[in-house]
């Protein structure tokens, strides 16, 4: 039998075809189905390397039958591609055996040369995932549609970082803005971890000090979890980064002890605990001005998660309005109108996810349509008492930048003038213009000498912007 063969299963027509034309030019024996059944048939009959599949078919989800392919051939690499974008899909497909798992839509080329890589460094090793990942081991089904959600790259590249990480007691540090999720990510790792049962303790730096009563070198680390039975489970301790010197010295000396423990004796209370941090804060940076210690940074930063800010994942904005008003409206399903959605895309989200959540709290209360409107969209927005204290600021050309994506996000070449260059240049230079002549007060002289060209260049391009020249006498 061919060594290289592949099996693509998959109930979307084009997409196996598709990819069996790709893969068979690239030299490789494909067969193809788009069906649970079909998958299993072949499976019983064909010598196959590796499996590209999809999630859900007509007849049935694959992840349940995975474990039961690699029992029959152990030697089975496994590809899932899936349009369901939850972390719970990536993290279900490493538990059955998955080796990769990768969002739709795909790259061609990705997969192709992923195949590839998988042919030439194929390994024999044999794991019993049947054992290994039992029914009781499902991770619980309140993230299949969570706010831990979204079609962007850098999401699902979080989620099969995710994925992998939740086998493992790796220690995680969690960085990104206010309002990002952390908090949240850091309980869903528990929750999908083999731990999940353990106990989740999630400390403040309230609860990191010294003990006034003991000698000054002596280490306090909240007596009563200390003196705990807890093996196992996850410490959160939130904002690291805000954690004085001394709370620091108190953090590592609690980590090194408990290693020193867990080497000398199996029965130490923390034995297989792991530690997560979350902070806003730019750890590194705090390194390089002597306020964290590097030391320390190390033992916490053995898994660095970056969670983005909303704004640079905005094409996730529906799917977290869609979930938010899934559960504000209960019984009385509400749904924004197109309008509205394109102009909360739009909207600068200095408060990230936590905003986007008030704001649609807000118009899902006041609203008595089941329809929500842009104008109330617009009203819930300028309510909204929110105001981040994030130190992070978009600079212009970020600015710039997110427009013309979300620009792109709908474009049509066939239906839209393609003179884009003129297009965006008129679009920033009418503003520019118009608010240099107000801060002139009107005066074109001043306002042709800021902008760097002279006054008959402005004076042609305030007649074909058709900007409106107000002159106006500073007061006395």
């Amino acid at each position: 039998m061919n060594k290289n063969h592949i099996v693509i299963v998959d109930d979307d027509r084009s997409i196996r075809v598709v990819l069996s034309t790709a893969l068979s030019r690239a030299g490789f024996n494909v067969s193809s189905s788009g069906t649970s059944a079909g998958l299993w048939s072949l499976m019983k009959s064909e010598n196959v390397d590796v499996l590209i599949t999809d999630v859900g078919l007509p007849d049935g989800d694959t992840l349940d039958i995975l474990p039961k392919i690699l029992q029959l051939k152990p030697d089975i690499k496994i590809i899932v591609i899936s349009a369901r974008s939850t972390l719970l899909t990536a993290v279900r497909a490493e538990k059955k055996g998955a080796l990769y798992y990768l969002p739709k839509p795909f790259d061609l080329d990705e997969i192709v040369n992923l195949v590839s890589k998988i042919i030439e460094k194929k390994s024999s090793a044999k794991i019993n995932i049947e054992e290994k990942y039992s029914k009781k081991d499902e991770p619980p089904n309140i993230y299949e549609s969570g706010p831990i959600i979204g079609k962007s790259k850098v999401m699902q590249d979080t989620y099969a970082l995710i994925a992998r990480l939740v086998s493992t007691k790796l220690n995680v540090l969690i960085s990104g803005e206010v309002g990002t999720g952390r908090k949240l990510l850091a309980r869903s790792i528990h929750d999908l971890s083999e731990n999940s049962m353990d106990k989740f303790i999630h400390l403040t730096l309230n609860d990191i000090r010294l003990n006034k009563n003991l000698p000054h070198d002596s280490n306090f680390f909240i007596e009563d979890l200390k003196h705990s039975d807890f093996r196992g489970g996850t410490i959160f301790i939130e904002e690291i980064g805000n954690a004085s010197l001394n709370q620091q010295s108190v953090l590592l000396n609690f980590i090194e002890s408990d290693e020193l423990l867990e080497k000398n004796n199996k029965n130490s209370n923390f034995t297989n605990t792991r530690i997560i941090s979350s902070s806003s804060k730019n750890i590194p940076q705090l390194i390089k001005d002597g306020e964290f210690r590097e030391d320390l940074f190390y033992k916490i930063n053995v898994v660095p998660i970056n969670l983005p800010p909303l704004r640079k994942r905005l094409e996730d904005i529906p799917l977290l309005v869609e979930y938010f008003l899934k559960n504000f409206s209960k019984n009385n399903q509400k749904y924004l109108s197109d309008e509205a959605i394109k102009f909360l895309v739009n909207h600068n989200w200095t408060g990230n996810i936590s905003e986007l959540r008030n704001v649609i709290e807000r118009v899902n209360f006041i609203s008595t349509e089941e329809e929500i409107s842009i104008e109330m969209i617009k009203k819930g927005i300028e309510n909204n008492a929110f105001n981040s204290n994030n130190e992070v600021t978009d600079s212009l050309e970020d600015f710039l930048k997110r427009n013309i994506e979300n620009f792109f996000m709908n474009f049509e070449v066939n239906t839209v003038n393609t003179n884009l260059y003129d297009y965006f240049i008129h679009k920033v230079e009418k503003p520019l213009i118009e608010t240099i002549l107000k801060f002139t007060r009107g005066n074109q002289i001043k306002a042709s000498e800021l902008l760097g060209f002279n006054r008959n260049t402005l004076r042609k391009k305030i007649k074909n912007l058709d900007i409106e020249v107000k002159k106006v006498r500073k007061n006395s």
